[in-house]
């Protein structure tokens, strides 16, 4: 079948490669997304074992239509009755960026239509619309006159891990922490450090990669679980087989924030992990950290001042920089931040740079070796 991972701009190559180790074939890279093909096995691996994508998609229509009577007519002749019970409820959410089309509304009210039309003349009724909590969700996509038509397998957005108890003010998101810190070499060093931890976002998803935890391996439900052709036993033997594949350690984990609150939170999330309280995580100023350079990978995603107000944060990047020249020689250091201006404040050449998005913001990623 043809699958589509969904993600964040700048992750595509990122999921493509997770995709190749977990056995996809002829992959795709596209805008936000890598086409792949497998079966029903590798969709429930997929939304089990992607760390860097949003949405698993499972595509069952691609067809042109120049206006909403062809996209009525050809949405009709999808065989729904392999993919929605009479009995079930479904939901539709739609993207258009098209001449063709101009509400992305309309064009799902108008494939619901289908749906209900198709049902009504064959079964005599159609399945009910549950708009918040769904049996099947659909997703349209339309580019121009170019209309796609998917399964959406993962329900919730794969960011919901399920480990997240306590939360903070602006939060890493999950999916976007796991692709920068796929982006670093940080499994090959003997420590990792972040010192703006925050909820701990970027520390949890770092144990979980060095330990090959699956990362919505805490999650209760997903999509494709409301199927009519779920296989119950399928999914249960790859999810005991990814609780059996988790390992130790093999890297000593450090975080730290300034605030208080962010590292009870940060104490608390960890407490569902294995291995989460073998972390070292404690209350402290990163500039005031006399022993910074016994940590050979530090890691950290300041405050941009957008949605965290800082009242100095021309002063307070020219800190990190600093403090980064002056007590963190011969580590290897990473900083996650979108704001661009203030990362040109850091006085520090990077080896790298990583250009990505959160949410609506342009971001980099960059590296910096402290010799």
């Amino acid at each position: 079948m043809q699958i589509i991972a969904k993600t964040f701009e700048g992750l595509e190559n990122t999921v493509a490669n997770e995709i190749k180790e977990l056995g996809g074939e002829n992959i795709n890279i596209v805008k936000r997304a890598v086409e792949y093909e497998g079966a029903l096995s590798l969709v429930y691996k997929s939304n089990l074992h992607l760390r860097s994508a949003i949405k698993v998609l499972i595509n069952i229509a691609q067809f042109s239509a120049n206006d909403e009577y062809e996209l009525y007519e050809k949405a009709k002749k999808i065989p729904w009755f392999d993919f929605i019970g009479l009995n079930q409820t479904f939901a539709i959410d739609s993207n258009v960026n098209s001449e063709f089309f101009k509400h992305s509304k309309y064009v799902a009210y108008k494939v619901k239509d289908a749906i209900a039309d198709k049902f009504t003349e064959i079964r005599g009724r159609r399945p009910n619309v549950n708009v918040y909590n769904p049996d099947v969700r659909i997703n349209i996509r339309i580019f121009q006159n170019n209309v796609d038509i998917s399964l959406d397998s993962s329900g919730d957005p794969l960011h919901i891990r399920g480990y997240k108890i306590d939360n903070l003010y602006a939060p890493l998101n999950e999916v976007l922490a796991a692709g920068i810190l796929l982006n670093t070499d940080f499994n090959q060093k003997d420590s990792f450090y972040d010192p703006m931890c925050g909820s701990g976002t970027l520390l949890t998803e770092a144990m979980m990669i060095n330990t090959n935890y699956a990362p919505n391996i805490h999650r209760e439900s997903f999509g494709f679980m409301t199927w009519h052709d779920f296989d119950n036993k399928l999914w249960k033997s790859i999810l005991n087989n990814a609780k059996e594949s988790i390992t130790k350690p093999s890297i000593h984990f450090f975080g730290s924030d300034i605030d208080r609150k962010a590292v009870f939170a940060t104490k608390k999330n960890l407490t569902i992990l294995n291995f989460g309280n073998d972390i070292d995580v404690k209350q402290a100023d990163f500039f005031k950290i006399k022993n910074c350079s016994d940590f050979k990978f530090i890691i950290m995603n300041p405050p941009y001042d957008v949605r965290l107000q800082t009242e100095d944060i021309i002063g307070f990047y020219k800190n990190i920089g600093d403090k980064l020249k002056k007590d963190c020689t011969g580590i290897e250091a990473w900083v996650f931040s979108a704001n661009l201006e203030a990362l040109k404040l850091l006085g520090l050449k990077p080896d790298s740079k990583t250009k990505l998005m959160n949410g609506k913001l342009p971001a980099e990623l960059r590296k910096y070796s402290l010799y």
